[in-house]
């Protein structure tokens, strides 16, 4: 039986793609309420929903209506999400499956009747509550279980799904690290399964526009995110890097940079891997790695697929609901250094992993 689940942060690009893996896998019904802070205009929200400038239109039909006299779930609901058959609001006919949301708007967890709906995991995509002490108050409102979508400022157990799940063994809070994290995790543990972890890592990924950054030059919390997105290449830090360490912690040590480049989804990442001198097994050699990879495919088909492309374009993964996907003709072997190319929707391919182990993570007993 699925967890029963509630997302903050409706309308930001996370929780929509969130919003649309559960779709997509017809797990729609596990999501019983969402929040956001401040008022939101519902029609609006249902309209963004339904279609999206990145990822066109939504798999349901989405519209909003108000709170009915006695419908009332607590302080702040403000009203329903309806999603239905794609296509029935159009023909008028009765639709075969209906889903309501209810809506919050309420920025405080702790005031959220989070026991009342009955949620088993609270999804955090706000970004807002990122240690132990602030998400405590998805679990002080009746969360059994609270997942934060981006890496935690404490330390908090990172787990990814499919990658480490072993960690989890019913904690209360984890956080799933970040979209980049999820895209190189796999290559490292693929290859490391064969040739053990790498002692040193560089990786640079091609990142895709986020709204931290603005449209047009202005002042942003961060001063490089402060240059129009849409004319500059903006070299960042990324969190990958200290992710990656948390989840490997036999690694040496891990640098990183991302350059954000002037498109909307899709992301290129470049990882390079330096391991120690063989003793046993087999030898690094790009036969070998493409071997690895291809190994670890067939066991963990969600967390990484080698391509029948042998180059990567980013268009080519957006929409696709996997975390790494390998360019194989850009696989490069140099004595002990091996370079891999990947690609990764970091919109949806994230949320899509992110859902899943959103509905599948153990509860705390």
């Amino acid at each position: 039986m699925s967890n029963t689940l509630f997302m903050a942060g409706l309308g930001g690009r996370i929780f929509n793609c969130t919003l649309r893996a559960l779709a997509n896998q017809n797990k729609l019904v596990q999501l019983i309420g969402v929040s956001a802070s401040g008022s939101k205009n519902l029609v609006e929200i249902a309209e963004k929903i339904e279609h999206d400038s990145t990822h066109r239109f939504f798999p349901l039909d989405v519209y909003s209506r108000p709170v009915a006299e006695g419908e009332g779930l607590g302080e702040g609901h403000i009203g329903f999400l309806v999603f239905v058959d794609e296509g029935s609001l159009l023909s008028h006919t009765t639709p075969q499956f209906k889903h309501e949301v209810a809506v919050f708007a309420q920025g405080d967890p702790g005031r959220l009747p989070l026991a009342t709906l009955g949620i088993d995991v609270a999804i955090d995509t706000t970004g807002r509550f990122l240690t132990r002490e602030t998400a405590q108050r998805f679990l002080d409102a009746g969360a059994k279980k609270v997942l934060m979508s981006a890496p935690a400022k404490d330390d908090t157990p990172l787990v990814i799904y499919g990658i480490n799940d072993e960690v989890d063994t019913g904690l209360d809070i984890v956080s799933r690290a970040s979209c980049t994290t999820t895209c190189a995790a796999p290559i490292v543990k693929a290859l490391g399964e064969i040739f053990g972890l790498p002692r040193n890592i560089f990786l640079n990924t091609t990142h895709a526009v986020t709204n931290s950054q603005l449209s047009l030059d202005g002042n942003a919390s961060k001063f490089a995110n402060g240059f129009g997105c849409m004319d500059n290449i903006v070299v960042t830090d990324t969190g990958a890097t200290k992710s990656l360490q948390k989840i490997f912690p036999q690694i040496e040590q891990t640098f990183g940079i991302s350059c954000r480049v002037p498109v909307t989804d899709g992301s290129i990442l470049s990882l390079v891997m330096e391991f120690g001198e063989t003793q046993d097994g087999p030898a690094i050699t790009r036969d070998n790695v493409l071997k690895a990879l291809a190994a670890f495919e067939r066991a963990h088909p969600l967390n990484l697929r080698v391509s029948h492309r042998k180059t990567m374009v980013s268009t080519y993964v957006i929409g696709r609901g996997i975390g790494s996907i390998v360019a194989p003709g850009q696989v490069e072997v140099l004595g002990n250094n091996v370079h891999v190319v990947a690609g990764y929707d970091n919109e949806y391919g994230y949320a899509y992993l992110l859902a899943l182990s959103a509905l599948s993570a153990p509860l705390p007993n």
